[in-house]
């Protein structure tokens, strides 16, 4: 009686473990792949998670919506709608969950697009209609700009759907299908010209036909035509900010007054974006058709982005229950609070997001440091770094507030963490400035007394021979042959050809010592691979696979000196593949010296001094590549024709062997694979 007891307790506490647990675990399934994962950049530029900067907040899905293409929030939180398919424009009070004014026009046939100024005039772009229709406030009709008159606009189509104003009520309008940039409008509606425009952009195909098709050719070809943009808009300040799809390096641009494009290096983002809003601080928010959305400081800095679209399989069956999952992501605005609001055209409806700490103390931060404050903007980066030690952005913006505070050493070493090697190198400079004018005096007096001493040596080593001692030492070290045949190397720079005569009849130089110059140069080239400075050092060291640089350093070098010799076995050539190995290693020391003197120096110079470093390299490739002609020509006693013939074969047949090898190597791979799954079935049916 008692057992069964036990029995039915037992019973009754699993089915209650199962009714509490499984829910929690069904749940966290559904909710794994959030709406709201944060994507940023780590110090290499690879994309990876961080703290949540945005929560859903709400969705709105009762006002009835039909394919809502604009919004807009004014400096009050009413958010104003484009509601596209009913032929509408929505005042919204977003804090009292109140539609304020239903705006409806005769006129209107596809209000797609809208803009609200400080003086609260609506401003609402319709394609269909091929009208912008400016409103009061209260939604009385003020005036309308149709098609521009000015025989400069010519027969270009206008059908508007998109518009924003400038303080000067001056008008920029996203037309469908215009190619020529945007349509600028003056306050009374004359046409201005063209704002900005897209480049055309050529694929490498495309190029190679520009340059080698005949005219008749290239006309037959189809015209190439730049990226329309999506959407336009005006800050608080009259700056003018855009967005392409298309491309996604170029798809956010912020715009001076002539159309040019401000930020000096590309935005990150997707290559459909399709709005874009700016904060009263500056804070670019650009909205992805598929769902994500990104930020972006004043400057161009890419802070963070998340979001989804319901084609992620992660939500499974349930896609409609998930806040913040879009179908077709149309628009943005954000209010005086920091949220996020957006629209979607297909499932029409409205979701907002409220911004987490995390993004709060960022925004914070990125204010006082606008308004120069940096020691505070320290302290509030700290505070991000609590929440995120790795931070990129955190170290980024406290290194730049420590540049500015000129704390130049402290800025290093956050623009390290951060892999921001232009600023680092900016830092550097100053710190190197610095550390000359403390140390200049020093530095002069110490080489005029190491003049004098070398002077005075040469004087008391001619009088009294004190350094007679030293100098027999180095002789006989000088005179052990293989560092003798080593050091030949340096002669080979100065005279090839003699040099190479010597090599061809084994007067001078050995294989032991062009062995001895192949480990040395391994060993310089690895340094010269992991050694360089930060500022030059691209990969880190963790990232490499040292399996492959090993592997293709002697690859290829062996590779050259066995095709050298079949080429030049059929050329009448008289070097063999001793007096070819030989050869080649002695003309290495122009690169050995240069890439020495890079690594070197790299830890010493800046960005700003790339160019002697890039010379520097140039000269020892140039220098290598006149040796290593001059001892082919010597060593298989060529013409100048047949020696560059015979380097150009070698190449040649370099390739063909290296894709060979890279076939036999497929092949192999899958000859293994398929012996083993016969071995593996003949055991099976064995075991069977």
């Amino acid at each position: 009686m008692l057992k069964n007891r036990r029995i039915k307790n037992l019973v009754k506490t699993l089915l209650v473990f199962i009714a509490v647990v499984l829910p929690m675990f069904t749940l966290t399934a559904n909710a794994s792949p959030a709406t709201t994962y944060t994507v940023t950049l780590n110090s290499k530029g690879q994309p990876v998670r961080t703290q949540d900067a945005y929560l859903p907040h709400r969705t709105v899905m009762e006002l009835r919506l039909k394919e809502p293409e604009d919004i807009f929030i004014d400096d009050q939180d009413i958010l104003y709608i484009a509601d596209t398919g009913n032929k509408r424009v929505l005042k919204y009070d977003i804090n009292q969950d109140e539609v304020i004014l239903e705006l409806s026009h005769e006129q209107f046939d596809k209000p797609r697009g809208l803009f609200v100024t400080e003086s609260n005039d609506i401003y609402v772009a319709d394609s269909g209609a091929k009208t912008i229709f400016r409103f009061t406030s209260d939604g009385e009709l003020i005036e309308s700009f149709g098609r521009p008159t000015a025989p400069s606009f010519g027969d270009t189509a206008y059908e508007p759907m998109r518009v924003a104003v400038d303080n000067r009520g001056n008008m920029f309008i996203i037309g469908q299908g215009v190619y020529d940039g945007v349509i600028q409008l003056s306050n009374s509606g004359e046409f201005l010209g063209y704002f900005t425009q897209n480049k055309v952009t050529l694929s490498l195909v495309e190029r190679l036909q520009e340059q080698i098709f005949t005219e008749e050719q290239k006309e037959s070809l189809d015209d190439k035509v730049p990226l329309t943009l999506t959407n336009i808009f005006v800050d608080q300040e009259g700056i003018v900010y855009s967005t392409t799809m298309g491309t996604q390096f170029n798809g956010v641009k912020k715009h001076n007054i002539a159309g040019s494009n401000i930020f000096s290096h590309p935005l990150f983002s997707q290559d459909d974006a399709i709005d874009i809003y700016v904060d009263e601080d500056g804070i670019i928010y650009a909205a992805m058709k598929t769902g994500t959305i990104f930020v972006y400081s004043s400057e161009g800095d890419y802070i963070y982005s998340f979001g989804a679209n319901n084609l992620d399989p992660g939500f499974g069956m349930n896609r409609e229950d998930v806040s913040g999952l879009y179908s077709s992501l149309a628009t943005i605005a954000v209010d005086s609070q920091g949220r996020i609001w957006t629209a979607d055209d297909d499932q029409s409806f409205l979701q907002s997001y409220k911004p987490t700490e995390y993004a709060n103390r960022i925004y914070e931060a990125l204010r006082i440091y606008k308004d120069g404050r940096y020691e505070e903007a320290v302290e509030i980066w700290d505070g991000v770094l609590r929440l995120n030690q790795m931070s990129v952005l955190a170290h980024n913006n406290i290194g730049k507030n420590y540049l500015y505070q000129q704390e130049y050493e402290q800025a290093m070493e956050h623009f390290e963490i951060a892999g921001n090697r232009p600023f680092y190198s900016e830092a550097y400079w100053e710190v190197r400035n610095i550390w000359l004018q403390n140390n200049l005096k020093i530095i002069i007096i110490l080489t005029v007394v190491i003049a004098i001493v070398l002077k005075l040596l040469q004087i008391f080593d001619k009088k009294y021979q004190i350094l007679d001692v030293p100098k027999s030492v180095f002789r006989k070290v000088y005179h052990v042959k293989v560092i003798k045949d080593f050091l030949y190397m340096f002669r080979v720079m100065r005279h090839p050809i003699d040099s190479y005569y010597e090599l061809k009849k084994g007067r001078k130089g050995s294989t032991l010592a062009a062995t001895l110059i192949l480990i040395v140069f391994f060993v310089i080239f690895m340094w010269y691979t992991i050694g360089k400075g930060f500022i030059y050092q691209f990969t880190q060291v963790e990232d490499m696979d040292f399996n492959s640089i090993v592997l293709g350093f002697f690859s290829l070098i062996f590779l050259f000196i066995v095709c050298n010799y079949l080429v030049t076995s059929i050329n009448d050539g008289e070097g063999g593949l001793k007096q070819i190995y030989i050869m080649f290693m002695y003309s290495l020391a122009p690169i050995m010296l240069a890439m020495t003197f890079i690594t070197l120096m790299s830890h010493i110079m800046t960005y700003n001094e790339t160019f002697f470093l890039s010379i520097a390299l140039l000269i020892g490739q140039v220098w290598t590549f006149i040796n290593l002609q001059l001892g082919i020509q010597e060593t298989h006693n060529y013409q100048i024709r047949t020696t560059f013939k015979s380097i150009a074969l070698t190449i040649t047949f370099m390739v063909i062997l290296a894709v060979v090898l890279l076939i036999i190597t497929i092949m192999w791979d899958q000859l293994y694979t398929f012996i083993e799954t016969i071995i593996k079935e003949a055991i099976r049916n064995v075991a069977k």
